[in-house]
């Protein structure tokens, strides 16, 4: 008797511990999945003070994109400054020295991919580098570009993460991507740009 009792004693424990097992389990699926659900979704509603800052970040992001590829393609006039060649990066240098970095890896002079990944891996995401293409466009050769979206994804500390669409009709092309910009003095430079 004394045997059975303790068997079912036993028993009536592990069931009500194998329980809340399941209820802790379930509770932490729903926390984890709760987490992942707020860092996809795109920002909540921007504060009213933010949006002149923002439509200027946006407006400066796609007029300098426009610019840079379609006066570097010869589809848009360099202007004298331009054409001696004093022209104004739109790239931080840590990022243009990146983006180059990336182009020139396993080339003469070049890094190798792990040696790019190490360089690189503190700073930014380097498998979204777009290793082996230019800025901005994998193409060397394109038509008359445009920015045909331009989305803010996120505020950051000192400055904007946007998701942009930059379209060339003439090739027939879309390239999807995340750009980084961030303030410097009155205006932004491009901190990253995530290439998906």
């Amino acid at each position: 008797m004394k045997q059975l009792s303790t068997i079912i004693f036993s028993s009536i424990l592990l069931i009500s511990c194998n329980g809340q097992h399941k209820e802790n389990r379930k509770t932490t699926l729903t926390k984890d999945t709760s987490t992942l659900d707020s860092t996809h979704k795109s920002p909540s509603i921007t504060k009213k003070e933010d949006l002149p800052e923002i439509s200027k970040a946006k407006t400066w992001l796609t007029t300098a994109i426009e610019n840079s590829l379609n006066k570097a393609n010869g589809n848009m006039e360099n202007s004298n400054t331009e054409a001696e060649g004093n022209v104004n990066t739109i790239y931080t240098k840590q990022y243009y020295d990146y983006k180059d970095d990336a182009i020139n890896v396993d080339l003469d002079d070049g890094l190798t991919n792990e040696e790019f990944f190490l360089k690189w891996k503190d700073k930014y995401n380097p498998e979204l580098a777009g290793v082996g293409t230019g800025f901005l466009i994998p193409e060397q050769d394109y038509g008359h570009i445009s920015v045909s979206q331009c989305e803010l994804k996120k505020k950051i500390a000192n400055g904007f993460i946007f998701n942009l669409v930059i379209a060339d009709p003439q090739y027939k092309k879309k390239y999807k991507m995340d750009i980084k910009v961030i303030r410097n003095a009155n205006s932004f430079l491009i901190d990253d740009v995530m290439e998906h």
